[in-house]
């Protein structure tokens, strides 16, 4: 080997060892002098033994430039340059954000610096805590400002008025008396109008949130690179950091001193989203009021048009002129549609309010498509106009499929009515074909006026109609259309129209094809009211009229009708005699409602060792939850008003 390459090799020996010995150098082995941390002499024992865990962990430090790498306790660490993560990174956002002006520019800086110190913070804490099995929330959060001091964040000052506890008495208030972020200010001599000490701010927070398992915040409120004696801190959750702030603003000690401060964006963003949640509460309440006032107004309502259809079909039932018989029938068919109009309105709130129940049961199809043809030619008979109706059903479907018969009936109700509507002279037809294996397709053609194209979409808008001027040839709501389309969706079809002006309109929707193979479909049949024993009832209603109505409907179908106008004399009747074979219970009325009186009629039953009395709810209340509410108070039927005569005493003959 020649000298030359002795040489060279020796030479790179030396180096190398000049390498190691610079590693050497660097390394944490030797214990370190004097505290880390200053605190009050009640925990210093805590932040001892977190002296000894931190400086346990960063004494396997390693250092290779020539790969690149520092390594702590088998963890890779980097150098920034403490200026680059203040000072000079603030004074590039403001450049860059030169047009928002100065104060705005700063504002958005020292935001984005908290955020992301903060997560730091967070993530070294979890990383270190699960490195040294650190379990207890105290251990962990002591070992926080230890590590501050060994990574280059800041020293610590905890002040004795402090109380670190994990609840929302947190509170923490602290110097750092060498801040890297004042300390690269006033290195660079520069003087700043606010406090800049940004991420120590960040990742204190996030050490102590991640510690203690609780949101945290932390605001600087002096600040050495503004001209302070101090950097002072005060961490606490993120709702109570301003009412701490301002407590200590209130000091004595500054009375006289211009003390600025900002609270970073993550405080706002806890604010905002506390005012996010406080809004939805605000709109949850408002639509519980809405749903309440829906629900009064429809008892308010129903009340007295229970009383007019009553009356009106006891009159039919008796002998009247023909004159006569038209003017109950049209004010029947008047009372119809109003009753129509409310209910409309409620199906329109419950959809809104996600208080829709859609039923999935057997029924026959062809049955319900029957009906419809029968329906509608009636309302085309009423109506006066030459309208022909044609009903088309493929025999590629099955008769018994699952869906919600009363829902369907409404779509399909709605759409027949408004081409008859519509159709002065000429064709209605409806029907359904399977469109394919898994999809029906309704239609409802008619040869009417027709819509124009631009009104298409327009007409299942909520109260939206092609014609809206008050002088319009035909009348209606525009809800019919609106409900449609929406009870179509939430029974997982589309819908939509296919019209030229002029001539007539097919309107479309479709809905999931499932068959039943094998169901036995209940079909319902209309009994007619026939002539029974006088067994005894209890009728509950606070409202004289539709006491008599009801009370008259009952005699007539030879019940013997005892009454009673509020639930305490409801109870007080049964006790005396409880040999009624039905009570028919009212539920909003004075002294006792309906449902508390059933409660106790129950409970006077469980006691007495009787029979269970059959209790029918009769509500003017046509919300969601009404009738599971007249269940679970224990009544076992429930009617809407206005009750029709047949459908009452049908009900009753369930239990007699």
């Amino acid at each position: 080997m020649s000298d030359d390459k002795k040489i060279n090799e020796l030479l790179a020996q030396i180096q190398k060892l000049e390498q190691e010995n610079a590693m050497l150098r660097r390394d944490f082995n030797s214990p370190t002098k004097g505290d880390t941390v200053r605190v009050p002499d009640g925990i210093k024992p805590l932040f001892d033994e977190a002296q000894k865990t931190v400086g346990e962990y960063f004494r396997n430090l390693k250092m290779d430039p020539t790969r690149g790498t520092i390594e702590i306790n088998d963890q890779r660490y980097v150098l920034v340059r403490a200026s680059a993560l203040s000072n000079d990174f603030l004074n590039t956002i403001q450049h860059l954000y030169s047009d928002r002006g100065e104060k705005e520019a700063l504002s958005i800086g020292k935001n984005f610096l908290f955020d992301i110190a903060h997560v730091i913070g967070m993530n070294d804490a979890k990383n270190f805590h699960q490195k040294m099995n650190l379990i207890d929330p105290i251990a962990k959060l002591s070992a926080g400002p230890v590590h501050f001091a060994y990574s280059g964040w800041a020293f610590v000052d905890i002040l004795p008025e402090s109380t670190p506890s994990p609840d929302d008495n947190y509170y923490l208030i602290y110097h750092h008396p060498f801040s890297f972020e004042a300390d690269s200010w006033m290195r660079s001599g520069k003087k700043s109008s606010t406090p800049v000490c940004v991420m120590n701010s960040g990742y204190s927070s996030g050490w102590c949130e991640e510690s203690f398992g609780i949101p945290l915040t932390a605001v600087e409120v002096t600040c050495k690179a503004k001209g302070d004696e101090h950097c002072t801190f005060i961490m606490s959750p993120p709702h109570k950091i301003q009412e701490h702030v301002n407590r200590f603003t209130s000091d004595s000690k500054y009375v006289n001193k211009k003390i600025t401060y900002d609270i970073p964006t993550f405080f706002e963003r806890k604010k905002v989203e506390e005012e996010m949640r406080n809004a939805r509460k605000k709109a949850e309440e408002s639509d519980k009021a809405k749903s309440e006032f829906l629900a009064n107004m429809s008892h308010e309502i129903r009340t007295p048009m229970n009383a007019i259809i009553g009356y009106v079909d006891l009159m039919l039932q008796d002998k009247v002129s023909t004159e006569h018989r038209e003017y109950l029938e049209t004010l029947k068919d008047s009372g119809k549609l109003l009753l129509n109009l409310i209910n409309d309105i409620l199906d329109v709130s419950k959809i809104e309010a996600g208080q829709l129940v859609i039923e999935n049961v057997p029924y026959s199809l062809g049955g319900l498509l029957n009906s419809k043809e029968e329906w509608a030619k009636a309302i085309a008979l009423k109506s006066g106009q030459e309208v022909k109706i044609v009903k088309k059903y493929s025999d590629s479907i099955a008769d018994e499929v699952y869906v919600d018969p009363s829902r369907l009936q409404q779509i399909l109700n709605n759409l027949l009515s408004n081409a008859v509507k519509f159709t002065s002279k000429g064709t209605v037809e409806f029907g359904v074909i399977l469109k394919d294996e898994v999809t029906l397709e309704f239609y409802v053609k008619d040869s009417g006026i027709g819509i124009n194209e631009k009104d298409h979409t327009k007409i299942f808008e909520m109260f939206g109609q092609a014609d809206a001027s008050t002088t319009r040839e035909h009348g209606g709501s525009g809800l019919g259309l609106t409900i449609s389309k929406k009870l179509v969706e939430l029974m997982g079809g589309k819908i939509w129209v296919e019209s030229i002006k002029g001539k007539g309109s097919t309107f479309f929707f479709t809905l999931p094809y499932k068959p039943v193979s094998s169901a036995i479909v209940k079909k319902e049949k209309t009994e007619k009211v026939q002539e029974v024993i006088k067994d005894k009832l209890l009728l509950v209603e606070d409202n004289l009229i539709n006491q008599r109505l009801t009370k008259l409907i009952l005699e007539k179908a030879g019940y013997d009708v005892v009454t009673a106008s509020n639930g305490q004399e409801a109870v007080d009747y049964y006790k005396a005699s409880s040999d009624f074979k039905v009570i028919i219970m009212d539920i909003q009325m004075p002294v006792l409602d309906g449902l508390s009186a059933t409660q106790i009629i129950r409970f006077h039953e469980a006691e007495q060792k009787l029979k269970r009395t059959p209790i029918i709810a009769l509500t003017a209340h046509a919300m969601k939850g009404d009738k599971e509410k007249c269940l679970e108070a224990g009544c076992d039927n429930y009617l809407s008003k206005p009750i029709m005569l047949d459908v009452l005493v049908n009900a009753i003959k369930k239990y007699v």
